[in-house]
């Protein structure tokens, strides 16, 4: 699976952080979440009202 660049690129927006499909690591605004979250690479992202960040810990 392709991995794109940082969580913290996406300004100003409503985020769910979702690892391996089934786990939330953050729900919130980009700049209130951690560090540790902002620096972690996402593999897909689906925007809305509430923006889902997908990151997979098993590439292909």
């Amino acid at each position: 699976m392709k991995t794109y660049g940082k969580i913290d690129e996406f300004k100003r927006m409503n985020i769910k952080v979702i690892l391996n499909d089934n786990e939330v690591l953050y729900e919130g605004k980009v700049e209130d979440a951690p560090d540790n979250i902002k620096e972690l690479h996402y593999n897909k992202a689906l925007l809305g009202k509430i923006t889902e960040i997908y990151i997979y810990d098993k590439h292909d």
